[in-house]
């Protein structure tokens, strides 16, 4: 039969065609692959031995998988197209320290003090407008303390929901897991336990039902990470930073997901990076991942093969294959930050781009630039 019944085993594929791969298409941006959609869910068996998973892991990490999975079409095709099966690549082994050595080189002229701390954010605040980015490192204006709100506090929730997904022993039913994140929570975030403390019993109740829908929706996109520990050792909420000139300049991050281990026999890149997204996708989050590879590869030694967005709701993604070219492209974007934020306060004047995030910008209120809307509305959220 062309398609094997629910339950048959079937053979994985240890290599996707390349035509399969180059099906993703291409977004404007160069080498990022279009949002890759499921097929209506059917499920193969993966049966033991040397056809099994594990066959088509093995460019993962060689290890011996003992036990049957079933998996969805959603899930093998998140297997075959996102973590992939074909050959890694492999860098050269000074590739490291030539991208630190470009930074340090570039900016040999700077003095950085205080230390500049440099992540996702403050990066895609100097690309938005770089007085936003001024007001956010030299803390000028006056920015209301962070509270969550419901959107915060949801993306939280799924977040830590997910990490206890993939770390604890035992499979938790979906709203148990919900529950255990939000208390997990509430005794290790403060500003997380503020908002629950005033939020009334029936919308915290509704919140955890949307963690719910999300902890599904991962199960559903995703390989069985916790039976799959050993061939894709996932990590939840990594945390790394790397530090240029003696801790002048701190490169810092958390990534929502990695799979894959670094053998240390193995010259070849094995290490997938996944930013986890509940709503539709963006140029600004090529960008994201980009530094997210160069941070792994300066702190880790060896980049990821690939950086991808997964969208939860549709299970699509958009990913890249990391080159040498990208890494680059984050070393320049690191470079321009620091050069304005070693600027600062030396009478030049900033380029200032007005768009939606003069909302949250501290100095909206004052900014000759800012668009009139966006400034009532940062004045009314004081």
């Amino acid at each position: 039969p062309d398609h094997p019944r629910r339950g048959q085993a079937v053979q994985v594929p240890a290599d996707p065609s390349e035509r399969e791969l180059q099906g993703l298409g291409q977004l404007p941006r160069a080498g990022v692959r279009a949002r890759e959609g499921a097929r209506d869910p059917q499920a193969f068996r993966v049966g033991q031995g040397a056809e099994d998973l594990v066959g088509g892991l093995g460019h993962v990490v060689p290890q011996n998988y003992h036990a049957a999975v079933l998996l969805t079409d959603p899930q093998r095709r998140t297997l075959d197209r996102l973590i992939g099966q074909q050959e890694r690549p492999v860098f050269a082994a000074d590739l490291p320290e030539r991208l630190a050595g470009r930074i340090r080189d570039e900016l040999s002229d700077l003095v950085l003090e205080p230390p500049l701390w440099l992540g996702k954010e403050k990066l895609k605040d100097h690309d938005r407008c770089p007085g936003l980015f001024d007001a956010k490192v030299s803390g000028a204006g006056a920015a209301a303390p962070f509270e969550h709100g419901e959107r915060s506090a949801t993306g939280v929730l799924l977040h830590t929901a997910i990490e206890v997904e993939v770390g604890v022993r035992d499979e938790l039913d979906a709203h148990a897991l919900a529950a255990k994140a939000a208390d997990r929570l509430v005794t290790r975030e403060e500003r997380f336990a503020e908002f629950w403390e005033r939020t009334e019993p029936v919308e915290r109740d509704l919140l955890l039902m949307e963690t719910v829908r999300a902890i599904e929706l991962f199960r559903a996109s995703f390989p069985p990470l916790r039976e799959l520990r050993g061939e894709l050792t996932p990590m939840t909420e990594f945390r790394a930073k790397a530090e240029l000139f003696a801790g002048g300049l701190i490169l810092s991050g958390k990534i929502d997901l990695i799979l894959g281990r670094q053998a240390k026999d193995d010259p070849a890149a094995r290490r997938l990076v996944i930013d986890l997204k509940s709503a539709g996708a963006h140029p600004e989050y090529v960008e994201d991942l980009r530094f997210y590879a160069l941070l792994l590869t300066l702190r880790l030694g060896v980049p990821p093969y690939r950086v991808a967005s997964f969208f939860l709701d549709s299970g699509e993604w958009q990913a890249e294959d990391v080159t040498e070219e990208t890494l680059g492209r984050a070393v320049d974007r690191v470079v321009d930050a620091a050069r304005t934020a070693a600027g600062l306060g030396d009478g030049r004047a900033l380029e200032l781009n007005p768009g939606p995030w003069c909302g949250w910008c501290p100095v909206a209120e004052t900014c000759p630039a800012a668009d009139p809307p966006d400034r009532a509305a940062a004045m009314s959220s004081r």
